[in-house]
């Protein structure tokens, strides 16, 4: 029997207080890589507020994320900032692009101001991404003559351009009409499988299709349609 895939991510009793709802009442799970992870719920869940967290966007009253080995709470600011940057992409329903800027230019820009790539390598893998979302044809095009779904789709390119490990998606798809929202979670939902990049998702986990969904009701783990057996810290080691 082979052994369990370590978590690549781990919280651990994580408690929360957010205006407007969502608090987190002792949340723990492990997340598996290499997977597509819904976090399912209303806005009171506590869903939001636990992506966020595990996304290190906000920090948590009480608990711990692990991010593989890494114990979070204690991190600086600058700390954190940096592990962030690092590990994570980051997709939201607005996708906060720079219009003036061509579509190369903007999925480009993580490579270098983040990753700090030379302008070969940086080419090379913008070619790449900008090909995984359909793109190549648009790399020239200044990104505030595109329609939305185009503007979607460069957010990803962007979001994926320094292979972080974990591509954080909230809201996926919400400003989008049925049809592209569909056609644009596919594209979502193809990132592990393509790219080998693992997801963490708040959307609607019905046109997504995720390996696994994590519903929240009232700040707790209501139902988990694939559970991973949480390791205790030292089990990352």
């Amino acid at each position: 029997m082979s052994d369990p895939i370590p978590p690549i991510l781990h919280a651990d009793s994580l408690h929360h207080r957010r205006t407007p709802p969502g608090d987190l009442n002792g949340v723990s799970l492990a997340i598996e890589p290499g997977r597509f992870t819904m976090l399912s719920g209303d806005a009171e869940s506590g869903a939001g507020a636990l992506l966020r967290i595990l996304g290190l966007l906000e920090r948590a009253d009480a608990g711990e994320v692990w991010i593989e080995s890494q114990a979070t709470s204690g991190l600086d600011d600058a700390a954190r900032l940096d592990l962030r940057n690092r590990f994570f992409g980051f997709l939201f329903a607005e996708p906060f692009l720079l219009d003036s800027f061509t579509v190369a230019e903007n999925v480009a820009m993580p490579l270098f101001k983040i990753a700090c790539a030379e302008i070969e390598p940086a080419r090379a893998r913008t070619a790449q991404v900008l090909a995984f979302a359909g793109l190549s044809l648009a790399a020239d095009v200044p990104v505030g003559e595109l329609g939305t779904l185009d503007r979607h789709r460069v957010s990803l390119a962007r979001a994926v351009a320094i292979s972080p490990r974990v591509l954080i998606a909230e809201d996926v798809a919400l400003h989008l009409p049925a049809a592209d929202a569909r056609g644009f979670a596919e594209l979502v939902r193809s990132v592990p499988g393509t790219l080998g990049i693992s997801v963490i998702a708040t959307a609607d986990s019905e046109i997504f299709g995720a390996d696994r969904v994590i519903r929240l009701e009232r700040g707790v783990i209501v139902a988990d349609s694939q559970p991973e057996p949480v390791q205790e810290a030292g089990a990352h080691d």
